[in-house]
């Protein structure tokens, strides 16, 4: 009996307990913030992915190709 009262009032697992609290705490904090992110990245996406679509790059090889045709 006296070694249960012993473990139970003991506090070495007790800084194990406080990181495992404060690591769940920032990995929530960080769930949050990439869902709240990623709505608004979502649509810089796609204008972004729109605004270059209707854009025609030329290079230089095909330049020289059409003015040597």
């Amino acid at each position: 009996m006296k070694g249960i009262s012993k473990f139970l009032s003991g506090e070495h697992g007790a800084i194990t307990v406080d990181w495992v609290v404060l690591t769940a705490a920032l990995v929530g904090l960080g769930l949050v913030t990439v869902f709240n992110l990623t709505g608004g990245v979502q649509h810089v996406d796609t204008e972004t992915g729109n605004a270059l679509r209707g854009i025609e790059v030329y290079s230089a090889n095909q330049e020289q190709a059409s003015e040597s045709d």
